[in-house]
């Protein structure tokens, strides 16, 4: 978030583009970035046979997050099959891991024209929305 807030000034939407979107609302663009959320928990099991005052009772559990170190977030690029930080780079390696279908990555790239390789991608949104291509 410091990268696209503070170094590239990311911080409003343009007239017809959210800043954040499901890909069916977007319009065509020619790229994306693509950000992960890696998240670690530390979690702590206490697990006691015997309790405090003596008396004979049945063993307790108890499970909980680690007070001190128990939740760490990092907001990292995602790491894509060509490009880092490009959310169609990173769908196309989702693709080759067996974790998203041919459909659907070519559903993505009807929104992610890949810096204009797919002309007919933008004609098409552009008449869609109207406009006359002269």
């Amino acid at each position: 978030m410091h990268d696209h807030l503070y170094t590239r000034g990311y911080v409003r939407n343009f007239p017809g583009a959210p800043m954040c979107a499901c890909l069916d609302r977007m319009p065509v663009v020619s790229r994306s970035d693509c950000t992960q959320v890696d998240v670690t928990e530390l979690w702590v099991a206490t697990l006691n046979f015997k309790p405090a005052d003596g008396a004979s009772a049945a063993p307790s559990f108890s499970l909980g997050l680690d007070v001190e170190n128990g939740v760490s977030i990092k907001f990292n690029a995602c790491r894509g099959a060509v490009r880092n930080n490009d959310l169609e780079s990173y769908y196309h390696r989702l693709f080759n891991e067996g974790r998203a279908s041919v459909e659907e990555l070519t559903e993505v790239r009807e929104t992610l024209v890949a810096n204009g390789n797919r002309q007919s991608s933008i004609d098409q949104s552009v008449t869609i929305q109207g406009f006359e291509k002269l």
